[in-house]
């Protein structure tokens, strides 16, 4: 017999649930029990809040909203909604939605019908009654469209209206007509009122050679820096230099270059230093040499986050690295050379050890000049830094024209593609790709770059009376000119040069021969007074020539900067040598005449309060003021320093000057109590100390009065 199998139901055992694999676990994955889909959607709305706008942005839009929103919530507690007395409304209709209760919640996170109002009023009290400016206006319209563009998907995104068939109001409040309407009104009146447009000027190479230049006024090379303050001051100098030129040429922003570390850097110190120190001991550079490079890498260039984004690609890999070659023939722009130098007077003079991988290529710098490692500069040091520079070299700017951190970037670009000399000019593949911009970039980002300075150059007719015309356009940049032969004209200008140049020289030599011939009857005067160290230096070699002899800072090297001013110059000329009278020959400072104006700018780019100013001029007096050129004290100058060819130059000064400091030193014997008892208006400046003082004089009978 068979014995029948009873039916045994078999419930179906419930499916487990998956535990994460070890692999996710690692990365932090969350146990598959918690992935419920309210969870999952929780995650969501995180992860778009903490990557979807970058961090600054966010914290910034949010500080908008929240102002916003408590604005709007105090004039419903206080109450001021209600029209008071003698007021007329405009539109009765707005009367009636200001009582309206669901006006308090009108910039809440989801909008009502209210909502275009109420950003507007918000925009006009900010912009039209706190006067408030255009960019105010833009946080604001920003922040607010962003918050409803993200509270219900695609419902509040596009033009606002009221959607009939859904019974809702649709769209973007910023979007409607009442806004719009007040930031069109916003930025008209930014522009009624005055205010000029900014631009930012791009930092051409001539300005780049200029500011070399100055540099080394404030930092001569026969100085060796003692360990307190003229250390500060190279390391400012020598951090900007290394700065400005690797933002030169690498195209960065500044928040791009700031956090710039060393383990971005890739250096083989094997092959840079013997180039370096070619460099640094004046010698050229064989072809080898020219061919040695370090590489920079990026990590924070804009847009590289995107291309992350989209799946990084073999031909990606090698985007924001750039290898950076020697230019000895750009000193000025030689980021090869000043960001190495800068690295090894870092590691050698403030760190005594190599830099971490994680220590800031450009780091913040205490008032003490202690190094902060771990600590990038700020965007101001750096503006700081370009105000300063460029006002004391001397760089012109026209009526809403201002250098900014974006300076360099536009400096650097157009010099690639346009202002190059010829053969070595970039195509614009190359620019693209070495300013990183994307293959879909905007095409008016590279316009404002690149082609409306070149049509502006063009175009541009403001150079017609200049003798020597460019015909900019009948070629590229008019590189046709540098083609066509040599006329007749061209050969005499060069002829009338050329001679105006040897009567200048001529002339010198023969000043020195007189002054020569005068004191040989007597060689010890000679010998003592006249010496190579006294002597004024030779005009140095224009920026594109070998590198110059060094100065030692320490165990440090800093190469001469090259000058760009004339010959004709207070340092350089020949003609400036002078005779005192019997006393021999006397060549004026090394430096050459400065009496600084008063008060004195301090290194931070600050100014002292004018009460102190006539205690400067003190100083200047006694001790003179080596850091502002004032190398011999005032009162020490000869006679012929201020007469001659330099009296309208310092006469007037170098009285001004004499009349508070004997007036001090002589009268009040120095007592800094009684004389400002006596002058009072000492606290004003030091003009109106001087006029006091000249009073006292004539009541005193030390003044005649002219007849």
């Amino acid at each position: 017999m068979t014995r029948a199998k009873g039916k045994v139901s078999k419930a179906k055992a419930p499916v487990p649930i998956a535990e994460a694999s070890p692999k996710k676990r690692r990365k932090g994955a969350q146990p598959a029990e918690s992935t419920t889909l309210p969870a999952i959607n929780k995650i969501k709305e995180q992860a778009k809040h903490q990557h979807k706008h970058a961090q600054a942005t966010r914290k910034s839009y949010d500080g908008y909203v929240m102002r916003g929103q408590q604005w709007l919530k105090t004039h419903f507690n206080s109450g001021s909604t209600r029209q008071q007395d003698g007021e007329s409304l405009v539109v009765a209709e707005d009367s009636d939605a200001y009582e309206d209760p669901t006006f308090r919640e009108a910039l809440e996170r989801i909008p009502n019908l209210y909502s275009d109002k109420a950003l507007a009023l918000l925009i006009s009290y900010k912009c039209f009654h706190e006067d408030c400016g255009v960019s105010t206006c833009d946080g604001l319209s920003a922040a607010f469209k962003k918050l409803w563009e993200e509270s219900a998907g695609d419902t509040y995104r596009g033009k606002w209206h009221y959607s009939d068939p859904r019974q809702r109001w649709e769209g973007n409040p910023v979007c409607s007509a009442e806004v719009q309407d007040i930031i069109k009104s916003v930025r008209h009146k930014a522009n009624s009122d005055g205010n000029e447009r900014t631009h930012s000027i791009a930092m051409t190479k001539g300005h780049m050679d200029r500011i070399l230049a100055w540099t080394e006024t404030i930092c001569p090379q026969a100085q060796k820096p003692s360990p307190s303050s003229p250390r500060t001051l190279f390391t400012r100098v020598l951090m900007n230099l290394a700065f400005s030129s690797t933002c030169w040429n690498l195209w960065t922003r500044c928040f791009e270059l700031i956090k710039l570390k060393r383990k971005e850097l890739t250096i083989d110190h094997y092959e840079i230093t013997p180039v370096l120190d070619k460099y640094l001991n004046g010698e050229s550079l064989s072809m080898k040499d020219l061919h040695t490079h370090f590489q920079v890498f990026l990590s924070n260039r804009k847009g590289w986050q995107r291309k992350v984004d989209k799946g990084v690609k073999e031909a990606d890999l090698r985007c924001n690295r750039y290898n950076l070659y020697p230019q000895p023939d750009m000193l000025s722009c030689d980021c090869f050379f000043w960001l190495l130098l800068w690295l090894t007077f870092l590691e050698s003079v403030h760190y005594g050890r190599p830099l971490d991988p994680e220590d800031y290529v450009f780091p913040s710098v205490s008032t003490n000049g202690v190094i902060q490692p771990h600590e990038h500069i700020s965007h101001d040091t750096v503006q700081a830094w370009i105000n300063e520079a460029t006002t004391a070299a001397g760089i012109p700017r026209g009526p809403g024209d201002s250098f900014t951190t974006h300076t360099y970037r536009r400096g650097g670009a157009q010099w690639r593609w346009m202002f190059a000399p010829i053969g070595k000019r970039w195509t614009l593949a190359r620019v693209r790709w070495w300013g990183s911009w994307a293959e879909n970039e905007n095409r008016n980002t590279l316009i404002r770059y690149l082609l409306d300075e070149l049509h502006s150059y063009e175009s541009d007719h403001s150079d017609a009376l200049c003798p020597t015309q460019q015909e900019a356009d009948g070629s590229l940049l008019g590189e046709h000119t540098l083609a066509k032969p040599v006329c007749t004209q061209d050969l005499q200008m060069m002829q009338e040069c050329i001679t105006a140049d040897v009567a200048v020289l001529r002339s010198d030599v023969r000043r020195l021969a007189t002054a020569f011939v005068t004191h040989s009857t007597g060689s010890e005067p000679w010998q003592q007074s006249f010496t190579p160290s006294s002597c004024p230096a030779p005009p140095l070699p224009p920026i594109n020539s070998t590198p110059q002899p060094v100065t030692t800072y320490d165990h440090f090297f800093i190469p001469s900067a090259v000058s760009t001013r004339p010959p004709s110059g207070p340092v350089q000329s020949l003609s400036q040598i002078t005779c005192n009278g019997t006393n021999g020959f006397r060549p004026l400072p090394e430096k050459g005449l400065l009496i600084p104006d008063v008060p004195v700018q301090r290194t931070d780019g600050s100014f002292p309060p004018r009460k102190d100013s006539w205690k400067q001029i003190i100083q200047h007096w006694l001790k003179g003021d080596p850091a502002c050129g004032l190398h011999l004290p005032l009162r020490d100058w000869p006679g012929e320093w201020i007469r001659g060819k330099n009296k309208d130059l310092f006469a007037t000064k170098y009285k001004q000057r004499s009349v508070i400091a004997l007036e001090f030193l002589e009268r009040y014997d120095g007592n800094e109590a009684a004389f400002m008892a006596a002058y009072p208006e000492a606290d004003d400046g030091h003009t109106a100390l001087l006029r006091a003082i000249n009073r006292a004089r004539r009541a005193r009978g030390d003044i005649l009065p002219r007849k």
